[in-house]
């Protein structure tokens, strides 16, 4: 490919997020919005996605594990890190138990930080523990 053929379109994490719930037919995300989070669920709404917000991620999660049942898509529950992901996780242990389908996106610390153990706003090896 030339340089005058290639695309200079760009795009960032958070609008291939939002593109592949849209591409799988999904329009609703639940969730506490919070730092890390904020611009994904502001960027969901400017795209026509509706995001329902809760006081806990757990009640968040149960809502989503719930929609995933109902439609059999599954459903999508979005939290903060470190904390925010932990409330979630009981709900997503549920989901995966009854067979719902359910997809939990949360915040996270920079890999590298969080592996070096420097002290990141909220750090949590999210991954190990999931």
């Amino acid at each position: 490919m030339t340089q005058e053929t290639q695309s200079t379109d760009t795009t960032d994490g958070f609008h291939l997020v939002i593109d592949a719930l849209k591409l799988n037919g999904i329009d609703t995300i639940f969730g506490v919005p919070g730092i890390p989070i904020t611009d994904l669920t502001r960027m969901a709404q400017a795209e026509g996605m509706r995001v329902i917000s809760f006081r806990h991620e757990q009640h968040a999660g149960n809502a989503a594990a719930a929609a995933g049942f109902l439609t059999q898509k599954p459903g999508i529950c979005l939290t903060v890190s470190a904390p925010g992901f932990l409330n979630g996780l009981t709900a997503l242990t549920n989901a995966t138990t009854n067979c719902f389908p359910m997809i939990l996106i949360s915040g996270s610390s920079e890999r590298e930080i969080v592996d070096l153990q420097q002290g990141d706003y909220e750090e949590m090896g999210q991954l190990a523990i999931a």
